[in-house]
């Protein structure tokens, strides 16, 4: 990257750091600096890095208006260097994207109003780094889109020129960055300039120089006043959707496990048309912190709203809902509906969701458990229309009783999505002449890219020629990216036990670990093996060095985890010699030399919470970090007797039952910052909504199996 060019240290937004007097004193003196080289009291020095914008990409159809308080997605790179190859600084830089004036009559003084920023993890290696996000031209733009002026994107790093005249006054010198990044107009006029000729507005083509003309009109209105416009997403973390198994035979004494969710899905709602930083905090969740450096934030976080005004903020307008139907891909039509496990009642299902309360600013994200029932099911069962076909569409769809209208050039508008599934029909228990396995696994990614809980269960009970043996397994890790990437297992257990014909492989083992540490163990290895477990401790975890866009800059924060973990366990591994005992075990007349007897109930626990610490206490910026979070709260014990005898003829009978339960309640809850800024291209007092999820509790039977019979192994 060429070393030759000098310029302003001063934003190339000249007018949005000049719109005070006393921020533009001096202008004309400003220090000149090379590329690759920061201002420091009137001297130039190395930065740590060289950042510039080399991609931009406005994945809207611009030929459509963008409406205020609606969001834009788009795509942009980032190129850092460091001065010494050899030593590759990594720093976090804060990127917000501005709309400008194009054509102000004052040149001085160009209109300008801002998007939070977003927090990128740059490595100055050299190599371009594209991030796909959104900006929103929120109600500091209303003015601008009312005079019907020609609009300007524009682009700032670690708050620009304004954090510099700040820090002059003494006022935020800890938020200076030592990075080489000014700032880009994406003009038709600063097209050549050469710090726009780094940028490319598309990836594949050689054309340089970005230039993005925007259509700002106010929101859109209707007879009630402004419309809202709720977007719509549907994923899912796996492509595959299950016909799940039903017995027929050797069913539990409390009847047949409870049907599998054919596919969980996520739905995702954005509310387009309010303005994305303003929504309501209870004041019981304002940090200490934040309250002490700013007495009056509580008042300041309404915004000006009384309560009922304040309240209408999340909830809609009118009643919405949110269904969802499964076709076969061969055809176009025919759809047949899918059932939803009842958030209310998790022993039940509805045939659509209610959706009420959407915050503004974030993607609010739900968890639902599809099922196969009624003519969904018959459908894919052996002798219906759809039991030879294996490729299939699902389909869900938001119906809102109210007006909508918002951004059209940003894709489709209507309120349906489609995921392609293979659909698949789970196998029955396990087995041959040699063996018999009951066998279960349960797992769930819910969340979204900025945070998720990945939970896997499992469980394995075997009856084969060498004796039986039982596992269970869980599994919780939280991944996510929020300023960088992050990933920590929360918890794990694991209980095995095995019981051998041949008396020596007989043993136990326990573990339970929490945030990579084990903080519980037992084993054993005897011929006869009682087991007696009752841990339960609270534990804790940090991880720090997170952040996130406020305002123009970035807010640090940490992530913890904390709770109680548990593991259960009364464990008894024995072999009788008595022949009653045998063939009570066995359910069998034969004669038995020997037998061998597993019981197990053991159940691990875990529970776990979030809490996020963070935040900025300066004259500009006064802001904390708040969270109620849920991470997992489940319990899934194992209930579960097998047995084995050595009759008179030399065969080994084998039988077994199994019972797994499972309580789980998922991922849950919102993180937001709240506080204030004092930059003029934000409003006074934000609140920025960074994860909203939810998801409903989950009680069910897993595995419930007890056979009717014995059986001979060969």
């Amino acid at each position: 990257m060429s070393k030759t060019h000098m310029y302003l240290r001063t934003s190339l937004l000249v007018a949005v750091a000049c719109l005070a007097t006393a921020a533009c004193q001096g202008a004309e003196d400003v220090t000149m600096c090379e590329d690759g080289t920061i201002e420091r009291d009137g001297q130039c020095i190395p930065a740590a890095l060289e950042v510039r914008l080399t991609h931009l990409d406005v994945r809207y159809d611009l030929s459509q208006p963008v409406y205020v308080n609606n969001r834009v997605p788009i795509t942009f790179g980032i190129t850092a260097t460091s001065p010494d190859p050899a030593n590759v600084a990594t720093r976090n830089v804060a990127v917000s994207f501005s709309f400008v004036e194009a054509d102000p009559a004052d040149p001085e003084n160009p209109f300008a109003c801002g998007s939070s920023a977003i927090d990128v993890e740059v490595v100055g290696d050299g190599s371009e780094q594209i991030v796909d996000a959104f900006i929103w031209p929120t109600s500091m733009c209303a003015g601008l889109a009312t005079t019907g002026a020609a609009v300007n994107i524009g682009v700032d790093f670690d708050g620009g020129d304004e954090i510099e005249a700040e820090a002059a006054e003494g006022a935020a010198g800890e938020l200076l960055t030592d990075v080489d990044a000014p700032s880009v107009v994406f003009s038709a006029a600063r097209r050549d300039e050469p710090l726009n000729q780094l940028c490319r507005s598309s990836l594949d083509g050689a054309e340089l120089g970005c230039v993005y003309a925007v259509d700002l009109q106010p929101i859109p209105s209707g007879p009630g006043g402004a419309l809202i416009d709720v977007r719509y997403n549907l994923s899912a973390s796996s492509s595959v959707a299950v016909v799940p198994f039903q017995a027929t035979e050797n069913i539990g004494l409390d009847g047949p496990a409870d049907p599998d969710p054919a596919l969980v899905v996520q739905s995702s709602f954005v509310v387009n048309g309010r303005d994305p930083y303003i929504s309501a905090v209870d004041p019981a969740e304002i940090p200490p912190a934040l309250l002490e450096a700013e007495p009056n934030i509580a008042e300041e976080l309404k915004f000006g709203l009384d309560e009922a005004a304040l309240a209408a903020v999340t909830n809609l307008p009118g009643t919405a809902v949110v269904s969802y139907t499964i076709r076969a891909a061969s055809e176009q039509g025919g759809a047949l509906p899918l059932t939803i496990r009842d958030p209310a009642d998790p022993a039940n299902t509805i045939p659509e969701a209610l959706i009420d309360e959407v915050l503004p600013g974030t993607a609010n994200e739900v968890a639902h458990e599809l099922f196969l029932e009624g003519a969904a099911l018959t459908a894919v069962s052996p002798g219906g229309m759809w039991a030879d076909e294996s490729d299939f569409v699902v389909r869900g769809c938001f119906a809102a009783e109210f007006t909508q209208d918002g951004n059209k050039g940003d894709g489709p508008v209507d309120d349906c999505r489609e995921l392609e599934v293979v659909l698949v029909h789970e196998a029955p228990p396990t087995s041959g002449a040699a063996s018999l396995s009951f066998n279960k696994e349960f797992s769930r990614k819910l969340g979204s890219s900025r945070l998720a809980i990945e939970s896997t269960m499992s469980t394995q009970n075997v009856l084969d020629l060498t004796g039986a043996a039982s596992q269970i397994d869980g599994k919780v890790a939280l991944t996510g990216k929020l300023g960088k990437s992050f990933e920590l297992v929360l918890a794990q257990a694991h209980g095995e036990a095995r019981l051998g014909v041949d008396p020596t492989e007989t043993m136990y083992d326990a573990y339970v670990d929490a945030f990579g540490e084990r903080i519980f163990s037992a084993s054993d290895q005897a011929a006869k093996i009682v087991q007696s477990d009752d841990f339960s401790v609270a534990k804790s975890f940090t991880l720090a060095n997170l952040g996130f866009g406020f305002g123009p800059v970035r807010i640090g924060f940490s992530i913890g985890a904390g709770g109680t973990l548990g593991f259960e366990a009364e464990d008894t591994l024995e072999a009788l010699t008595d022949n009653a005992s045998c063939q009570e075990l066995l359910k069998s007349t034969d004669e038995f030399d020997l037998c061998g007897r597993m019981t197990r109930v053991t159940s691990p626990y875990f529970g776990l919470t979030g809490s996020v610490e963070g935040g900025l206490n300066l004259r500009i910026v006064k802001a904390a970090v708040a969270a109620n979070l849920r991470f997992i709260t489940t319990s899934f014990p194992l209930d579960t007797t097998l047995g084995w005898g050595l009759n008179f003829d030399g065969q080994l009978v084998v039988r077994g039952d199994v019972t797994w339960d499972m309580v789980l309640e998922p991922l849950a809850g919102d993180v937001f910052i709240i506080g204030k800024v004092g930059f003029r291209r934000f409003a006074k007092s934000l609140k920025v909504n960074l994860f909203s999820f939810s998801a409903g509790t989950i009680e069910t039977n897993l595995l419930s199996l007890s056979m009717g019979e014995f059986e001979v192994l060969q």
